[in-house]
């Protein structure tokens, strides 16, 4: 089988010829139709992990069909299945988790090994290579909203969306579907903050425009400039999640942030989420938008998504 191969960090992926994996006891081998192109996957490819395994195949956002259960997306953070954060249904939290495209072989290939079946969730009807993108694109910022959504049911809640690429513009449905909140997003690509207004943000704005004041704000880009805007528009009592891995850093502590404020980090999504989110795209509440590539691209798309030159989300097909 065909897959691309990080072999060295800071070096272009390689796709070559694999062997196609053997399933063993409960594993399930899943032909891919379907694998999303995320930032993190370029975070992986400098080095801010440098003790992940290689070589390995990158991709976490996996669709694809499974023999006798059909087309599905892959549920793709595998916990030990035995500690509390796993038996409270969130393996993404678990220490000694691993990741399809992080620890383990992803879904850059034609084929990926899935450990149990649990992980697959059925399609039921929605598009394969569309879908990919909700196994993290989709589900990572609605665990995000879902979490700050009790800052935001008064009236005249502000929240405000740092960063409005793929996961932003989830996030902004999200708010919507979830919450009353005025949504004001933020970024610096113009075409960004008009897709937005589409998507139903009630303002969007360049970060040097950004005024007023926020009770909640998720910072989908994670630098310091995000982090420090953050700060200085949230209210008192206010929240703030960070989503974004830029690698950002803010002082805390008394005077250096607004009183009695929170501030989190939000990763992933559970199964659980997943299966929520798969649940309104079925509903047509979702809109996202999708740009194949072969996977012989795959190092064009992660050039291009270096850049910012992607509107929604890139997918390879195998």
């Amino acid at each position: 089988m065909k897959g691309a191969v990080l072999y060295r960090f800071r070096s272009p992926l390689l796709v070559e010829e694999r062997p196609r994996p053997e399933p063993r006891g409960e594993e399930v081998l899943v032909r891919v139709k379907g694998a999303g192109v995320c930032h993190s996957d370029l975070h992986i490819m400098d080095g801010m992990y440098p003790n992940l395994p290689l070589p390995l195949v990158l991709g976490h956002e996996i669709s694809g069909e499974a023999e006798g259960i059909g087309e599905v997306v892959v549920y793709a953070s595998w916990g030990c299945r035995s500690c509390t954060l796993c038996s409270q249904g969130d393996e993404q939290l678990c220490a000694k988790a691993t990741e399809a495209g992080w620890a383990r072989d992803g879904g850059y290939a034609e084929y990926v090994m899935v450990p149990s079946r649990r992980y697959l969730l059925p399609l039921d009807g929605l598009d394969p290579i569309r879908s990919a993108p909700l196994a993290d694109a989709g589900v990572t910022p609605y665990r995000a909203v879902r979490r700050v959504s009790s800052w935001l049911m008064r009236d005249s809640s502000t929240a405000v969306v740092l960063g409005v690429g793929a996961l932003g513009q989830f996030a902004i449905q999200y708010l919507k579907l979830l919450t009353t909140a005025h949504v004001v997003a933020v970024d610096l690509s113009e075409g960004n903050l008009r897709r937005a207004l589409e998507l139903g943000a009630d303002e969007a704005v360049l970060p040097k425009n950004m005024t007023g004041s926020a009770r909640a704000v998720l910072d989908f880009v994670g630098s310091d400039e995000t982090l420090e805007l953050a700060v200085r528009i949230l209210e008192r009592g206010g929240v703030v999640a960070q989503v974004g891995e830029a690698g950002g850093k803010m002082p805390f502590g008394m005077g250096f942030v607004p009183h009695e404020s929170f501030f989190t980090t939000s990763i992933w999504g559970s199964m659980q989420d997943l299966s929520a989110v798969l649940e309104y795209a079925r509903g047509g509440k979702l809109d996202w938008q999708v740009e194949t590539l072969p996977l012989e691209a795959v190092n064009e798309a992660l050039t291009r998504l270096r850049k910012g030159d992607v509107l929604g989300r890139l997918v390879l097909t195998p």
